[in-house]
């Protein structure tokens, strides 16, 4: 009985144990996902908060004109209560006012997101001490509780916070409109009510206010994964997955819209055209693994050698393609140059080998009264010139292009 009563203790024990963790790493969780959509969702109350102002003010002012020109007090009580509720709306306007300046200054800081959660806390006080200065203002007259569901379903609806945060602000509420009513209610009737509709209300509000938070969070999630998603799938449609550069599709997107240039600013461009020398004897001696390694090296160290304004894509194969902005042909010749002079000083290490890579470069001008099928007929042509006189070289085509100056 008593090696019963051991098992069944270590298996409540386990059993709370493994329960707490499932509690732990679901809390963990959600702490890391609200912290992803944390500027989003300050970005959204913000646009809410805007929405609320105006709403704000569009009431305090049309019930201080008609507390002010509709309504003729009989008693002094009445009087009193008219001035209180006219003094409340007023001073709702100039926090109002306050809160749109804060905006105004804020938008204009170089990282607003501390200002905007500043600004969030700032209309949750405002909502909150509007509602219940109402309710002290109107109980001398009634016991009417309204406003405080109105503040509870407005922080709810017009500011978005994580579920911790939303019953904190709820319990600090009630505690605030409790003392209020238990303070001036003599009735004890009416405080019993009144306190047990304010719960009711508070408890509303909570639910409320945690259900649109995971409504926003889970739709910014999701937006966020389909914009991922579509990132991706441009990743793979236009970029060359082993070396990171540019695919031909792309490139001939870029390479049309520089066409665009070109015909507005009537300048010339060049197309380089490379080709690594030997690249199949280098992947049958080293295995393409080693290929693969000296197509990364080459692409980055080519990459590195051009301007942020030209365009460089794999071609196919261990062809890569160049397009030099607003570059003439002479220039182009140059920059071929470069480019071949800093492979060839390249030593690619793969496992225990040191291998040596060099380039043959084919270079042909651009220009708008050409189609890009002719230029890169005559890049090609040039790289099967460099090929034919040894390889390791810049060739342009034709070869009577550039005329020696004498």
């Amino acid at each position: 009985m008593k090696n019963l009563k051991k098992k069944f203790t270590n298996k409540f024990i386990g059993f709370i144990c493994k329960k707490w963790l499932l509690i732990k790493h679901y809390l963990r969780e959600e702490k890391r996902l609200n912290k992803l959509v944390a500027k989003e969702i300050s970005e959204v109350n913000i646009q809410r908060i805007k929405i609320l102002q105006v709403t704000a003010i569009v009431i305090n002012v049309v019930l201080i004109f008609s507390f002010t020109y509709l309504f003729n007090p009989v008693t002094v009580m009445e009087e009193k209560w008219r001035n209180s509720v006219i003094i409340v709306h007023l001073v709702s306007v100039a926090v109002v006012a306050l809160i749109s300046l804060l905006l105004i200054i804020n938008r204009k800081k170089a990282n607003p997101l501390l200002g905007a959660r500043i600004i969030e806390h700032l209309i949750i006080v405002y909502v909150v001490s509007f509602g219940l200065a109402i309710i002290f203002v109107d109980l001398p007259r009634t016991t009417n509780i309204v406003p405080f569901l109105i503040v509870c379903v407005v922080i709810s609806a017009f500011v978005l916070r994580r579920p911790v945060c939303v019953v904190t602000q709820y319990l600090i509420s009630y505690l605030i409109f409790f003392n209020i009513i238990s303070t001036n209610e003599t009735d004890s009737m009416a405080l019993i009510t009144n306190c047990v509709n304010g719960s009711v209300f508070v408890i509303i509000g909570i639910f409320i206010g945690i259900i649109l938070w995971q409504t926003e969070r889970n739709n910014l999630l999701q937006k966020r994964k389909i914009l991922e998603q579509q990132n991706k799938l441009e990743s793979m449609a236009y970029y060359d997955d082993l070396t990171g550069l540019i695919n031909r599709r792309k490139w001939i997107e870029l390479l049309n819209q520089e066409f665009e240039r070109m015909k507005r600013y009537n300048h010339k461009s060049s197309i380089l055209l490379l080709d690594i020398d030997n690249f199949k004897a280098i992947n049958d001696q080293f295995g393409h693994p080693a290929g693969d390694r000296i197509l990364q090296e080459i692409a980055l160290r080519v990459k590195k050698q051009l301007r942020s304004c030209d365009r460089i894509g794999r071609w196919g194969g261990e062809e890569f393609i160049v397009l030099l902005v607003e570059t003439p042909l002479e220039k182009g010749l140059d920059v071929g140059e470069k480019l071949r002079n800093e492979i060839e000083n390249l030593t690619v290490s793969f496992e225990s080998h040191r291998i040596m890579v060099t380039l043959s470069i084919g270079v042909s001008s651009l220009d708008c009264e050409k189609e890009f099928f002719t230029s890169y007929k005559e890049a090609d042509q040039a790289l099967y010139l460099a090929k034919q006189n040894g390889r390791n070289r810049v060739e342009c085509y034709p070869q009577d292009t550039l005329i020696p100056v004498t």
